[in-house]
């Protein structure tokens, strides 16, 4: 049920279904608030509810795949023949670590294979001729790519003209028509059986990998190995973290923490994932779920990895992730850090700038799309830009900048407006464009810009009611500190039985009603953090509301929180992570 009244930031918030006062068979055992929240998500019988937060999960047989065992068959005959392979991968996290992925397995097995990413800013997104070209010009006979090429029609022929069989792997959602390829992977193509449909670009990569291990009749151990970069490439491409791919990113975290792979250690360990301090006392690295979790890979790992790409080369990246010498890694890593600080920087900066072009441009042309071109913007991290747009004002984004006497964009939209399907409407005034339904990225010719962003609009009014358009809060379970008895231990340890939490398994976002606002202070560098002490009952919780300094003389006396349960740093005890706050319920 979605509750109507907004909160200061202008969600509405949608409060759990109510769980059935008989109770509900295989809920049993466990405290209310995690019975509600298992309900809440559909697990309702034992069965479910064993298989959901203690199993490990089925893994999909990758035969499933057309073209699957086409594509196993050409491969095993090149590398008899010894041919030349390259891998050719997309520059953000999935891409790189499915490119690690591939060539690191195909070497494996006796297979001659190098990498290639294209450049951002000189090549841009996907397939280009003139790489064919230099590809081919090289000798290479079977080029694979990763998470990129389902739309690249004319590169792909291209290529096969050249002599060299593609074996295609991509995620996204085709054309028309498809490239004609020697084969195609993707889940998304028409008729495909293969259950997965939101498997990420390095998940099919895995999936080629683990067909063509078993037809070599090598161990299951050979081949999940390579899972820590499936967990990475998943978590980081914000795909559904349900079913296959919550299974592959569960046994893939169980592989990272076991420290084989020491650039992804030596990233750990700059940013603050892992103490430096006292791993340099100890040098002692065991199995512990504690050191890494997907909130990890998707907030300091994942960030790292992509700004590569974003400012330099991606191929820093991926020599990270596949070089066996502690000394680089550490190098590698430290130079990523550097990068992800300044990205931290031009993104901020190109945020303002963008913030204040939309606020003068929409007072005339209206709100349903938000459009910021700028020449000064880096082209690494327009996307970023975007989605923080879309965030701020919930609202589909496209930022641009001038490249080669084009301008190239990324999009960023909200669940009401398919953005991917909106470009699909406008090919003809388009270079080059791709993504799905969230995100997607273009280029355009300039003379063509202003027709592109008049006829976005039309669709966008035609499609959507935006005055109903509102962000949303999905609440799982209603708190009453009086009912919680010293339940907190238990109710903690279940809510981590969720993980690994992501999109299509948020984490358990829970809710109180009508909290006291005892104390309320600015905190942070910039003073834009809102730290709250709020009284409910007898009991006094901590809360931090990160980012919503801004509303802090707007708080009522009395308010209702939708917050995470988190652990102070500073004294160990429990604090509330605030994610929305509204005027108490009366």
């Amino acid at each position: 049920m979605t509750n109507k009244k907004l909160s200061y930031n202008n969600k509405a918030w949608i409060l759990p279904q109510t769980l059935p006062e008989e109770g509900v068979e295989g809920l049993a055992g466990y405290p209310r608030l995690i019975r509600q929240v298992l309900y809440n998500r559909g697990y309702r019988d034992a069965q479910t509810v064993q298989e959901f937060l203690h199993g490990q999960g089925d893994m999909l047989d990758p035969f499933l795949l057309s073209d699957m065992g086409k594509a196993v068959e050409r491969i095993r005959a090149g590398i008899a023949n010894h041919e030349k392979m390259v891998v050719y991968g997309d520059f953000d996290v999935d891409g790189i670590s499915g490119t690690a992925l591939l060539c690191q397995a195909l070497a494996e097995v006796g297979a001659q294979v190098t990498p290639y990413i294209p450049d951002r800013f000189a090549e841009g997104y996907g397939l280009n001729p003139d790489a064919m070209r230099s590809i081919a010009g090289e000798g290479t006979q079977l080029l694979l790519t990763v998470d990129c090429g389902i739309r690249s029609l004319a590169e792909v022929g291209l290529a096969q003209q050249l002599g060299m069989d593609v074996i295609l792997t991509d995620h996204h959602l085709p054309g028309q028509d498809i490239p004609p390829a020697y084969a195609v992977i993707c889940q998304k193509k028409d008729e495909e059986r293969y259950p997965n449909r939101h498997i990420a670009g390095v998940g099919l990569a895995y999936k080629l990998m683990l067909a063509l291990f078993r037809q070599m009749e090598k161990s299951s151990a050979d081949i999940e190995k390579y899972l820590d970069l499936v967990a990475l490439g998943t978590v980081a491409d914000v795909v559904p973290l349900v079913g296959e791919n919550r299974a592959l990113v569960k046994k893939g975290l169980a592989v990272i923490h076991q420290g084989e792979r020491v650039g992804l250690l030596a990233l750990e360990l700059v940013s603050d994932i892992i103490n430096q301090e006292i791993y340099k006392e100890k040098k002692i690295r065991v199995p512990d779920p504690t050191l890494v979790n997907a909130e990890h890979i998707g907030f300091r790992l994942g960030p790292r990895l992509n700004a590569a790409g974003r400012l330099d080369s991606a191929l820093l990246g991926w020599k990270l992730l596949t070089t066996r010498d502690e000394s680089e890694a550490a190098e590698l890593a430290a130079r990523l850090n550097v990068l992800n600080g300044e990205r931290q920087e031009k993104t901020e900066a190109a945020y303002q700038t963008a913030s204040a072009q939309v606020d003068v441009e929409r007072e005339g042309r209206g709100e349903e799309i938000i459009f910021a071109v700028n020449e000064a913007f880096h082209e690494g991290i327009v996307g970023l830009v975007a989605s923080k747009l879309t965030e701020e004002h919930y609202r589909p984004a496209i930022v641009g900048t001038a490249h080669n006497g084009l301008i190239r964009a990324s999009c960023r939209s909200v669940e009401e407006f398919h953005i991917t399907h909106a470009l699909d409407a406008c090919r003809e005034l388009l270079v080059q464009y791709g993504g799905h339904s969230m995100a997607a990225g273009f280029s355009v010719e300039r003379q063509n810009l202003q027709a592109l962003e008049e006829k976005l609009l039309q669709i966008a009014r035609a499609e959507v009611n935006w005055e109903d358009a509102n962000p949303k809060l999905e609440l799982d379970g209603q708190v009453n500190a009086a009912e919680l008895n010293g339940q907190i231990p238990a109710i903690m340890r279940g809510l981590a039985l969720f993980e690994p939490t992501g999109e299509g398994n948020r984490k358990p976002l829970l809710y109180g009603q009508g909290l006291r606002v005892q104390e309320k202070r600015l905190v942070g560098k910039n003073q834009n953090h809102l730290k709250l002490k709020l009284k409910e009952g007898f009991v006094m919780w901590d809360a931090i509301a990160f980012g919503m300094g801004n509303i802090i003389h707007d708080l009522a006396d009395t308010v209702d929180i939708a917050f995470y349960y988190d652990i102070n740093d500073f004294n160990g005890g429990i604090q509330l992570m605030v994610r929305d706050i509204r005027a108490g319920t009366d």
